[in-house]
């Protein structure tokens, strides 16, 4: 089915994989910084003082190969989403989503980055302490991002069928009922 919107067409089917592709991306980070927030980061205060330079230079160059493809493709779908949003409490999600990426972008840029590079040089308890902060802090937007993939994904898989009036319905029957009726009629012997 396609719907338009602001005069372009939009593919149901193209928004719905666009839709799952986003929610995908998104829990995978949602999984990810909760892991990070009560795992790994917490870990960072009983590396020794000798082995934590070359520590926080491993952490920052193989973070950013497990989170590149998943962080890249929720930007991207985000940006469909934004392109493709209809009026109305659609289009008031994707924004409400998009404000919470906003939020996880500034934040990893002015707060979690700065700390991971001061961090570079060697631990220090307050740097770390406020690196913790800053990342629950992150962790609720990217939830809240999370929450809202699984509405867009719920209202693509429900908003899809038609609804069951009392018209659909009587078509329904009416054709299960000629379906019936062909059955049977295949079903008798022929006479001769």
């Amino acid at each position: 089915m396609t719907i338009t919107w602001l005069g372009r067409p939009r593919n149901e089917s193209s928004w719905s994989a666009l839709v799952v592709a986003h929610a995908c991306a998104t829990w995978f980070l949602v999984g990810m910084i909760w892991f990070v927030q009560y795992v790994h980061y917490p870990l960072f205060a009983n590396v020794g003082d000798a082995e934590y330079v070359e520590f926080q230079a491993e952490h920052v160059s193989r973070i950013g190969l497990v989170l590149a493809l998943p962080w890249i493709t929720e930007g991207v779908t985000t940006l469909g989403l934004l392109g493709l949003a209809q009026r109305g409490r659609e289009l008031v999600v994707v924004l409400a989503g998009a404000a919470a990426a906003a939020g996880v972008l500034l934040i990893s840029g002015l707060e979690s980055a700065p700390a991971h590079g001061a961090l570079a040089d060697g631990f220090d308890p307050d740097i770390h302490a406020g690196l913790l902060e800053w990342n629950l802090a992150r962790a609720l937007l990217w939830t809240l991002k999370g929450a809202i993939a699984a509405v867009l994904l719920w209202w693509a898989v429900n908003d899809r069928r038609e609804p069951l009036t009392g018209e659909v319905l009587s078509q329904q029957r009416a054709s299960l009922g000629a379906d019936r009726a062909r059955a049977e009629a295949d079903a008798r012997p022929a006479s001769g």
